[in-house]
């Protein structure tokens, strides 16, 4: 009998170490799809701003992630970031050179943004490792990049619109 109760008792551990696996799946997997048409332009604006598309992936935690385009390569350049409320952030692909701005010295671009209530956001987007080269000009007391240089402190404005739908695959 008492062999009977302990795997009982085993098997109800277990049941319960399953289902407490299951929650923070069933919970994380819960997200939803957004569309955004956007521009990239100059602070003090541009007559051609670098135009794309954004397909993210915003999950119920916070987290997001999908792929940005822009509208004359198609490269879809992924992209990974978080959602805090109206505050929006995410880098742009492995490289900006992907991008076609020339800013930075090839890193990833960082979006730091805020939503309307419309959807929209708009914000500052910068090569990454801009902050790192800095960063480190100052610990190794070497010259600071200069403002004409590839390794400047290129900052840019990024406006994001929704879109109602995905951007058809090339080709189609």
């Amino acid at each position: 009998m008492s062999g009977s109760l302990v795997r009982r008792f085993l098997s109800g551990i277990a049941l319960v170490c399953v289902a407490g696996a299951a929650v923070p799946i069933a919970a994380s997997a819960q997200s939803s799809m957004q569309y955004y048409t956007t521009a990239i332009t100059e602070p003090y604006g541009s007559p051609y701003p670098l135009t794309g598309r954004l397909d993210l992936q915003m999950f119920s935690d916070g987290t997001l992630r999908g792929y940005y385009h822009t509208s004359y390569y198609k490269l879809y350049i992924p992209v990974v970031g978080g959602r805090d409320g109206n505050y929006i952030w995410f880098d742009i692909g492995p490289s900006s050179i992907d991008l076609g701005l020339g800013a930075g010295p090839q890193g990833k671009l960082h979006v730091v943004a805020t939503m309307s209530s419309d959807g929209s956001f708009r914000g500052q987007v910068y090569p990454e490792t801009t902050a790192v080269l800095s960063g480190l000009s100052m610990q190794y007391s070497f010259a600071s990049p200069s403002p004409n240089s590839q390794n400047s402190t290129d900052q840019y404005i990024f406006t994001a619109t929704p879109a109602t739908e995905p951007e058809p695959t090339p080709g189609q």
